[in-house]
């Protein structure tokens, strides 16, 4: 009986040490199994590429090089994970311009982008005409081999991926145009067209990135239509923004009431200078307050101060003092009123002395207007 228990706890035992023996067996599994992962990713040999990365599914690009002489680990893989990126760039540049699906939609964009371009090429020099292609959702991967060194990097997009990216960014544009556009009205509607003219030139390129959107969306979708790209939105906000670049183009509608005299007569000059300021400024000058973005009225008078000889040379003294009141039009609301006087003097008389004193008083009220556009 003794025997036949001592059996028994020895199997025991045994099947003990195969339980534990098998556990380890499995940690240690467990524990090389990312390491043997990591080794060569499933991209780094072309046929596994192939496998994993099938040309129906994804974009790729894939790109390798050595480390060059002085150059740290962090330069050489971002320099060759830029190549792989380029190539996978240039995989989906060259099927944007050669794609044959969907060829009325791509003329319908085509068609779209040129009547706008057409419609804003004048409205402002600097604005940014094209955008480099940015690809959503494109990731970059980098190895390098411990064998021989080599640094490779692998770029990649999934298609369905891309598709939904493409979609997203073409709604959150156009959502940012619409924002911008509200507030242009609001700030036409106030008056104030130059910062109206500087948002609608920041909105211009927003156009221009929906417009590549579009064109790299009808590339790679089969199934694109116009809801999908949202041409009808597209539209609409593009005549939204050309109708007011045709309101800003000529900048800003001013009214100029300048009456200057001078011991009697008038003094001319004053509102010519003061409209050649304005206009540096985008400023056309209207006859007639209706129809004005602003009202100015300056009005200047000379008096005689004083004379004061000066080693036997009589210098003679006047100031000429400016009312100056700038009115909103749309709102009717004065926005600025104030008076300035200017000190002139002349060795030839008050009248020579009294347009020096113009000469120097007239860039301060150019500048007093300027501002008062501007803010």
């Amino acid at each position: 009986m003794s025997k036949v228990l001592f059996l028994l706890q020895q199997k025991k035992i045994n099947d003990m040490k195969q339980h534990k023996l098998i556990f380890a067996l499995l940690i240690g599994f467990v524990l090389v199994l990312p390491t043997l992962a990591q080794t060569t990713p499933n991209w780094y040999d072309a046929d596994m590429r192939s496998s994993f990365y099938p040309a129906e599914q994804y974009f790729t690009g894939y790109a390798e090089g050595q480390r060059r002489s002085g150059e740290s680990m962090e330069t050489a893989q971002k320099r060759i994970k830029d190549a792989a990126r380029v190539e996978t760039v240039s995989t989906i540049r060259v099927r944007v311009q050669n794609t044959t699906v969907n060829q009325a939609l791509s003329q319908t964009l085509r068609t779209m982008d040129g009547t706008f371009r057409q419609s804003v090429r004048e409205f402002s020099s600097a604005t940014r005409t094209s955008v480099d292609m940015e690809i959503p959702g494109l990731q970059v991967e980098a190895w390098q081999n411990p064998q021989n060194g080599t640094i490779a990097a692998f770029a990649y997009v999934k298609k369905a991926t891309l598709i939904r990216q493409l979609e997203k960014k073409i709604t959150i544009d156009l959502t940012k145009i619409e924002t911008s556009l509200d507030q242009i009205d609001q700030l036409v509607s106030n008056g104030q067209k130059l910062q109206a003219r500087d948002l609608a030139e920041e909105t211009l390129p927003l156009f221009f990135e929906v417009d590549e959107a579009q064109q790299l969306l009808v590339a790679v979708d089969d199934r694109a239509d116009e809801e999908s790209l949202q041409l009808q939105e597209t539209r609409t906000l593009q005549h939204r923004l050309t109708a007011h670049i045709a309101q800003l183009k000529n900048g800003i509608n001013i009214y100029l009431s300048c009456k200057a005299q001078m011991f009697g007569q008038n003094y001319t000059a004053l509102k010519s200078e003061l409209q050649g300021e304005l206009s540096k400024i985008g400023c056309s000058f209207m006859p007639a307050a209706s129809g004005s973005d602003w009202q100015i009225y300056v009005t200047c008078t000379a008096r005689e101060y004083n004379t004061v000889n000066i080693s036997g040379m009589k210098q003679y003294f006047v100031y000429v003092d400016a009312q100056i009141i700038v009115e909103k039009t749309a709102t009717g609301q004065r926005i600025y009123e104030n008076a300035i006087s200017e000190k002139g003097g002349h060795t030839l008389g008050y009248e020579q002395a009294a347009r020096q004193a113009y000469r120097d008083i007239s860039p301060k009220i150019s500048n007093i207007l300027k501002a008062q556009i501007q803010q």
